[in-house]
C-alpha cells in the first residue's frame, strides 16, 4: 500500500495516513476482507513509530472502516454500513474545514478550490 507524506503541509502526519486509508477505501482501492500492512511493516515503510500506526488502525476500527482480526492483523471491514447523517455531516465537515484551511494556506481563491473540487468530483464519476 502506497501511501504520500507532506511533512510541509502543516497536517500531522496521523492525520494525513488516516485520510489517505479512508479514501483508498471509498474508491475501491483497499478491497473489502484486503489485509493491511502489519503495524510494524506500516510503521518501518513510513519511517513513523509503531505506536502511530496502533492509533491510526485504532481510529479507522473506531470509525467502522477496518476490523481487527486478533492473530491475523487489521482488515478492510466488509459490508460497510451507512453512518448516520448527523455523524455523516459532522465527519464531512471537519473534513473540509482542513481542506479549505489548507487550500487558504497554500494562498488558492474561492474559485480555484471550488473549480478543483468540481474537476476530482467528475473524475471520480467517471471511474465508477
Amino acid at each position: 500500500m502506497y501511501l504520500r507524506l507532506d511533512y510541509q503541509s502543516g497536517e500531522a502526519i496521523y492525520r494525513q495516513i488516516v485520510e489517505q486509508i479512508k479514501y483508498k477505501i471509498a474508491s475501491g482501492e483497499l478491497k473489502p476482507n484486503e489485509q493491511l500492512p502489519s503495524i510494524r511493516d506500516l510503521a518501518k515503510q513510513l519511517k513513523i513509530n509503531p505506536r502511530t500506526v496502533v492509533k491510526i488502525y485504532e481510529d479507522l476500527q473506531n470509525g467502522g472502516l477496518v476490523v481487527r482480526r486478533q492473530g491475523q492483523g487489521v482488515f478492510v471491514k466488509d459490508g460497510q454500513s451507512a453512518v448516520p447523517a448527523n455523524t455523516r455531516n459532522k465527519m464531512i465537515g471537519e473534513m473540509a474545514r482542513r481542506m479549505l484551511a489548507e487550500a487558504s494556506r497554500l494562498g488558492a481563491s474561492e474559485e480555484e478550490v471550488t473549480a478543483i473540487f468540481n474537476k476530482i468530483r467528475e473524475e471520480m464519476r467517471s471511474d465508477t
